[in-house]
């Protein structure tokens, strides 16, 4: 018989040191920079301790011990849901469907404590965690590349820095579409969007196009601006990051988000960043094909089902 129950503190140290070593082989698999696994899993633990309502817990099979399930409690950017953490379960136990019972548990859990959606952050293609979650609406996933030396554009296109002028009206279009992008997510609603996306910007862009560690280019074809991409180099140690791509919708369908991801591995290299990692909505299935066709490697993907 199946058991749920608070964990010990010795038994959360325990789950926590199998934890850290699981999350090290899930970046070490990625990126190439020992500090930047070092700082993702840090994150993921700081996620964790610094969870006010989250529990660690103890899974029994017939009075034995089987396995732990750390499960999130409210956060405030989304209150309405509950994490669950992680879910491991020793060897000798799998197989028998105790995933599931903990999942659901997980489930009653959760919207016992006013929740009303569960997420959970998985790695595909591993055939227990895609049983388990597969069916979970996909909200986001994280990707890397490794960017190559030479990198080169189609003939006729060219990238360049962004003008005070070209700035102001792409910061316009870049709130607005990043919080239409959210709401077509699910992730919030078009006014709660529309809010964080003014937060987000402001914060991250305190001095605009100045903001020390961004930066922003054009790609043009002759003298038209036809596509953006916003980075910031050393996000993490040895990694640029992409916090936008885009294309005006007259000139879609041409490759021109392509070239803007060109542009951005180019300026990778030239910063002296090895690596070039974006965030990429679940249900923006255009964009997450092109990063598969460039050769971006899944690092792991945000799903969350409305309980």
């Amino acid at each position: 018989m199946i058991s749920v129950r608070e964990a010990t503190g010795p038994e959360t140290e325990r789950w926590r040191a199998g934890w850290v070593t699981r999350l090290r082989e899930r970046y070490t698999r990625c990126y190439t920079d020992p500090a930047t696994v070092e700082r993702e899993v840090e994150r993921n633990l700081a996620n964790q301790r610094d969870d006010p309502g989250g529990r660690v817990y103890a899974v029994e099979v017939g009075g034995t011990a089987a396995g732990y399930l750390a499960l999130g409690g409210s956060r405030p950017r989304r209150p309405e849901q509950r994490s669950l953490h992680d879910l491991w379960l020793a060897p000798e136990h799998r197989g028998h469907g105790l995933g599931r019972e903990l999942v659901a548990w997980a489930r009653e859990r959760a919207a016992a404590d006013g929740g009303t959606r569960l997420g959970v952050t998985v790695v595909p293609g591993d055939p227990v965690t895609d049983a388990l979650f597969g069916a979970y609406p996909l909200r986001a996933q994280q990707m890397v590349k490794t960017v190559p030396a030479g990198v080169s554009l189609p003939d006729g296109l060219a990238g360049r820095a962004m003008t005070p002028v070209d700035f102001d009206q792409w910061l316009e279009q870049a709130i607005r579409m990043y919080a239409e992008e959210m709401t077509a997510s699910g992730s919030r609603s078009p006014a709660d969007a529309l809010a964080a996306s003014v937060a987000e910007h402001s914060e991250l862009l305190p001095e605009g196009l100045r903001s020390p560690g961004h930066a922003f280019w054009c790609v043009t074809a002759g003298d038209e601006v036809v596509g953006t991409i916003w980075l910031r180099h050393g996000f993490l140690p040895g990694l640029s990051f992409v916090f936008g791509v885009d294309v005006d919708p007259a000139h879609r369908g041409r490759g021109y988000g392509r070239a803007a991801m060109l542009v951005g591995e180019q300026a990778t290299a030239a910063a002296g960043d090895a690596q070039l990692g974006l965030n990429v909505f679940g249900h923006n299935t255009v964009a997450r094909r092109l990063y598969d066709s460039l050769g971006y490697q899944v690092v792991e993907q945000n799903r969350a089902e409305d309980l």
